[in-house]
This record gives C-alpha cells, structure tokens and sequence, in this order.
C-alpha cells in the first residue's frame, strides 16, 4: 500500500485529503493527475532528517523535496556558466599538438585540459547534438599554412576574401579592333573640335562560396599510442588532399557547385596539332604556336604546366637550324623545379592530362584566374567519438569554403592579327 494525497475531489474524498492505495493504482492515479506520492522523512538515531537536517517535525511531499533540488541544480549551473563564459587568461588553446587535442577529444570532459579549455574560450561543448569539439584555432591554421605549401596553383591567382559571394565587373573585351581596353575610344580632334564620348562594355564575374568537406576516421589506439603520429598524420592527408582538390578544379573544375576551370571556361584558346603529327607526340611547334596565342602583357607572368609523363619529349625539344640548332626545353640539372621551355618556368602538374590529350600542355597567366575563400575563417574543424563510436573510431572533419574561374569572359582578337589571344593556352588533341 502506498499513500497517496488527493489533488481533487475523487470518488467522495476531497482534494487534499490522503489516501493508503493499492500499489498496482498508484502509477495511473499519478499519471492522470488525481494523486500525488506523500514522501515522509524519517528520523535517524542521529537526530536528523532524511534531508540531512536536525528533525523538525514536517512532512514533506514529493513537489517540496524536488523543487529544492532543481534550485540546488539551477545555483550549481549559473555557477558552472559563469565560469564557461569566462574570458581567458592568455591565448592559445594550452594542448602541446593538435594530436594531444584529438587524444583529449577522445576522452571528452572527462579530460580535465578539454574541460577548461572549453569552458575558457566559451564555446560551445557540443557541435550539433554530436558531442563534437571545435579544434583549437592555432591548430586550424596550422591546418590551413600546410594546405598553401601543398598547392601550387590556388597561390599563384589572384585571391579575394569574402564574406558570402563575390560579384566582380569586369571590361568584356572580344576584340581590340576599335580599343586597346574595351569600350574606351581615343580620339585626335582638332583644335575647337568637340570631343566624342565613349563607353566600356562591363559583365560581371558571379563566384559563390562552394564547400569542400573531408571526414577522416582515426582509432582509439592511433589517438592514445601516438598523438605526434596522429598530428604528422591528419595535417599531411587532409591539408594536401584539400590543396590537390583546389587546383584540380582550377584546371579541370566543371563550375557547376565547385570552381570553374581554365580547361572548361570560354576564354580558353585550343591549339591544333600540326599536319600529319602523329599521334601522343610533341613538337616544338606545338609550344611556339601555344607561346603565339598568349596575351602578350601575360607571357611574363605565365608558367607551363605539364603532365609528367611528357617530360621524355619535352626534353628533347629544340630549334633546328641548318646542321645545327638551339634547345628549347632548358633544364636544370640540380633543381629540376627550375627548368623552363621558352624562357618561362615549368611546373610537372598531375593535373594535366595524359600525354597526347587535350590539356597534357597548359601555358597559363594565373594572375588572370580568381579565387574567393571565407575570409577570417578559412577551414572548419570539428571532431566527434560518437559518429563511429562502436568501431572504436573518432572522426575528424575539415570544411572549406572555395570557388574560382577565369578574370576573362572570351579570348580576345588583336588589334593587328587574326588568331584570338588569351591568359590560357592548352595544346590541342593529338589522337
């Protein structure tokens, strides 16, 4: 039996009044509300209560007993919030590596370093119900520098920082016939003769900020043996598949939610094969034509890009005159980063194509190449024990915020010449 006190009238007894009830009722009358559970405290041999405190002589009811606890509850949380919130004493985030974060990570509050470090810098404990934590910033751009060394193109264009998109106008130049810059006419008037206006003709390059995500997966064993290994381990994979990644859409990106690509955008100039070449070969025609087609204020600032498997050819690529002749590949015997082809420096790009296909050649201005990266937070970094948490696994995931194409809408005519001209030369199919 169980006794129970009335919060309304019920079958003749009023509210308030107490009743002894079979214990297989008490749930249902509770639950519709009828009744609630009369809690007694009893008296120790001690003298006190089951509160703890000296014997008074009340009877208290379930409601008292818990709405004392929820304010002890309720005084311990401001407590703990005003300490989440915090400000710091110093920055940085106090872990030696960013492998000593995941292995604290792993842990979870448990690990009394996370604990402050979250409470200190006032962020959030949890990432979306996850149980993840945010990485410590320094680690992050840590992250961020080994992505920069890694890639070779995305540094060499020109780069702006966005908050969201970017809307960039630009003069929509085809042909320099009438105008060197697009639009804008000099004239030679005589004297008292009116001048003639001109307007240039803009468009607008429209870039959006698209993501490009990366979740490794690390056991508990690689996190608690070796955290150094584990540092080695994420910011060489991540930030060299997320370098990789940018400047394969540099070259070869769709533009359809990711960056647009030289080898896939209008203004680029296709340079044809030579009669009766045959097929997967190279000549030095090819690149003296290629050379030709480049915007000439752009020739200083460009750089060969290709594919490794040409090296063999490109190496035996010279003029010939008479009986003799002159190399046009230049090779630097002990820094072969610094051969060039035509005075200007090549870089050996997996992101070429095959020797023989459109594209295993690129002679490219990157000055003339946009990108736009999230400014003031360029990669998101979170982690969770809870995604693959019956396999043993923690997971880490990278985030960032990328887009690209070409400053040029179309490949421009020459005021004195015939053959169109761009920032972005392939050489053409040689099948």
């Amino acid at each position: 039996m169980k006794t129970l006190v009335l919060l309304q009238d019920y079958s003749g007894l009023k509210k308030g009044d107490e009743v002894d009830v079979k214990d297989e009722d008490v749930e249902s009358l509770i639950a519709d509300g009828i009744a609630k559970l009369k809690v007694e405290i009893t008296k120790h041999a001690d003298g006190t209560d089951d509160d703890g405190n000296e014997d008074d002589g009340q009877v208290v009811d379930a409601d008292t007993i818990a709405k004392t606890v929820y304010e002890q509850i309720k005084a311990e949380f401001k407590t703990e919030g005003e300490k989440l919130f915090a400000v710091p004493k110093k920055e940085g985030s106090g872990f030696e590596s960013m492998g000593h974060f995941a292995k604290a990570a792993m842990q979870g509050l448990s690990d009394p370093q996370l604990n402050s470090y979250c409470k200190s810098t006032g962020m959030n404990i949890a990432i979306n119900a996850d149980g993840g934590f945010l990485i410590p910033p320094e680690f992050s751009t840590a992250l961020l520098d080994a992505m920069a060394q890694a890639g070779e193109l995305a540094p060499k264009c020109r780069d702006f920082p966005v908050n969201n998109n970017l809307s960039l106008p630009f003069v929509n130049i085809t042909t320099q016939a009438t105008s060197w810059t697009g639009g804008v006419l000099v004239y030679k008037p005589a004297e008292g003769v009116t001048k003639t206006a001109s307007l240039p003709q803009f468009a607008k390059q429209e870039l959006h900020l698209h993501k490009m995500t990366a979740v490794v997966y690390t056991t508990d064993e690689l996190l608690s043996d070796s955290p150094v290994a584990l540092e080695t381990f994420l910011t060489t994979m991540v930030s060299t598949e997320m370098a990789l990644t940018k400047d394969e859409d540099i070259i070869n990106g769709s533009g359809a939610g990711e960056a647009q690509g030289l080898m896939n955008a209008p203004c680029l100039v296709s340079v044809t094969k030579e009669t009766d070449q045959p097929a997967d070969t190279i000549v030095t025609e090819n690149v003296l034509k290629m050379a030709s087609r480049m915007y000439a204020p752009s020739y200083r600032n460009s750089v060969w890009l290709i594919s490794q498997d040409s090296m063999p050819q490109i190496g035996t690529l010279a003029l010939v005159v008479g009986t003799g002749g002159a190399p046009v590949f230049i090779a630097d015997i002990k820094n072969p980063l610094g051969s060039s082809l035509l005075g200007r420096p090549i870089i050996w790009s997996p992101h070429c194509q095959t020797v023989g296909t459109t594209g295993d050649i690129i002679l490219a201005d990157f000055s003339q190449y946009i990108t736009i990266g999230k400014i003031g937070k360029s990669m998101d970094v979170a982690t969770s024990i809870h995604l693959k948490f019956l396999e043993d696994e923690t997971a880490f995931r990278f985030v960032v915020r990328f887009d690209g194409a070409p400053w040029w809408a179309t490949a421009r005519t020459p005021k004195h010449g015939s053959s169109t001209v761009s920032p972005f030369v392939a050489l053409g199919s040689r099948d």
